[in-house]
């Protein structure tokens, strides 16, 4: 009975066989297409959300593009396989001599994004880099988050082979930016290319769900690179809160950011994509994007964390070796830096219910939050104009913004720029005379010269100016109806 069973099943067999030949043979005719067959289940779906459970590298989902100085506006697609032979690296517009910038996008975006193809201008403008854009959206798209998070390792080995072949070149001159859940990824980079120790990394608002609890190993931390440094805008909401680099910077608090309550636009959506609008600025900023010193978040919400000077830059000029944890300030809208703080803070608003009855704030209060984090409109867009602003049109006022470098802290190639911005502006050789908010001693000053700026008279006459300047700033915004209601 077994044996005709058996027989029953061979004869099935065949004759289903047979049926496919024939349907093969009467399929019309088409292009050959190329069939891979991988061991267990690659990927499965469930709706649109793409889980990738068992693919090699190289991975059609995630595609590598290299601009260049050579290249600044056609992409040039890279190919990476297991070997630097089967890749095309060696025919690509690849310099290893350059450095080597790796841009990897977060959840439902591309490299598209518009702060990441910011930074290929700015970069490509700066200087001559390999600029690498990691392009894997259609593993992270929406509304598929936990899939997106899930796919996380996959994109990251594939990563790390593209790393793996730009080592074989001859170069470690390897520094990975990621955005939201793209920062996440460059973990799985490092983890995939150990023992080698990855240069630097930038994580640029962190994503927080699903990371919170994760292992050293799934998520974005010191131990991921020689060196780590991370920005903070949208905590507790898409991003992390706590820290992630060896040096991380919250900016505006971290948390909202302002300037991203108006036309209507999603407040944490605008937050969020604040880090990398504020990373691209930073890649040629003269201004900078300069934090001061603070021992911890807490200190921080308690008012513990006053402007100090201690600061530190951020961005792509941070400086390696840096370590611990830095506040910045922003201006709400492009141009966003600040620069330095130069020893005054900014005026805060009384406290508009104690403010109604004519009282000050508790003194409790006032002790433990000096700095309003605790007030009902923290980190709201209500903020001052500052001393700093880049803005040289506020109220007419034809003055050249040099602040941030400080007023005993001028050199003579920073009075050569201010004096070269104040001809560029007028669109003349003279510089105009001084205005009444700006007394100077002399009503015009010819270009400069060498043995011009070595003179003593400019330095004091720039110094004069610029203690005016910030003076008549406080002024303005500690008048009564800045603190009106």
């Amino acid at each position: 009975m077994r044996r005709s069973g058996n027989f029953i099943h061979i004869e099935a067999l065949w004759s289903a066989l047979a049926v496919m030949s024939l349907a093969i043979l009467f399929l019309p005719a088409c292009q050959p297409v190329p069939v891979s067959v991988k061991k267990g289940r690659s990927s499965f779906n469930i709706g649109n959300c793409v889980w990738v459970i068992d693919r090699p590298c190289p991975d059609s989902d995630i595609r590598f593009y290299l601009f260049t100085r050579s290249n600044p506006d056609d992409r040039q697609y890279i190919h990476i396989d297991e070997s630097w032979e089967q890749s095309n690296l060696s025919t690509s517009y690849f310099n290893p001599s350059h450095p080597v910038k790796v841009i990897i996008h977060g959840y439902n975006a591309d490299m598209f994004l518009t702060p990441l193809i910011n930074m290929k201008g700015e970069y490509l403008a700066r200087a001559n880099y390999n600029l690498f854009y990691v392009d894997w959206s259609d593993l992270a798209h929406g509304p598929c988050y936990p899939s997106a998070v899930h796919n996380t390792r996959h994109v990251g080995k594939c990563i790390g082979q593209l790393v793996q072949r730009i080592i074989d070149a001859g170069t470690d001159n390897i520094h990975l930016v990621g955005f939201s859940l793209g920062a996440q990824v460059t973990n799985y980079v490092s983890t995939t290319v150990r023992p080698f120790r990855l240069k630097r990394i930038t994580g640029l608002d962190p994503a927080m769900p699903l990371f919170i609890t994760a292992a050293a190993d799934d998520k974005l931390d010191p131990s991921d690179a020689e060196f780590v440094d991370v920005i903070h805008t949208n905590a507790l909401v898409q991003g992390k809160i706590e820290r992630c680099g060896h040096v991380d910077f919250y900016v505006n608090g971290g948390i909202l950011q302002p300037g991203c309550w108006s036309s209507g636009q999603n407040p944490m959506a605008c937050s969020h994509h604040r880090a990398p609008d504020y990373y691209a600025e930073s890649i040629r900023s003269l201004t900078g994007f300069w934090g001061w010193s603070c021992q911890s978040y807490v200190y921080y919400l308690l008012g513990f964390c006053p402007q100090n000077n201690l600061q530190v830059v951020a961005g792509e000029d941070c400086p390696s070796g840096t370590e611990g944890m830095f506040l910045i300030t922003t201006n709400p809208a492009s141009p966003f830096a600040i620069g330095r703080w130069a020893g005054f803070s900014l005026p805060q608003k009384k406290d508009s219910v104690l403010h109604k009855h004519g009282l000050n704030r508790d003194p409790f209060i006032s002790d433990i939050d000096q700095w309003g984090k605790l007030d009902s409109s923290f980190n709201n867009v209500d903020h001052f104009p500052t001393a700093y602003s880049q803005d040289p049109n506020q109220d007419n006022d034809e003055w050249p913004y040099f602040n941030h470098i400080g007023t005993n802290e001028l050199t003579k190639e920073h009075i050569r720029t201010i004096l070269e911005q104040d001809k560029s502006r007028l669109g003349g050789d003279r510089l105009p005379p001084a205005t009444s908010t700006l007394a100077t001693t002399i009503a015009t000053l010819a270009p400069p010269s060498d043995n011009d700026i070595d003179d003593a008279f400019y330095l004091q006459d720039l110094r004069r100016r610029l203690q005016q300047k910030e003076a008549s700033v406080m002024q303005r915004y500690t008048m009564p109806m800045f603190n009106a209601h």
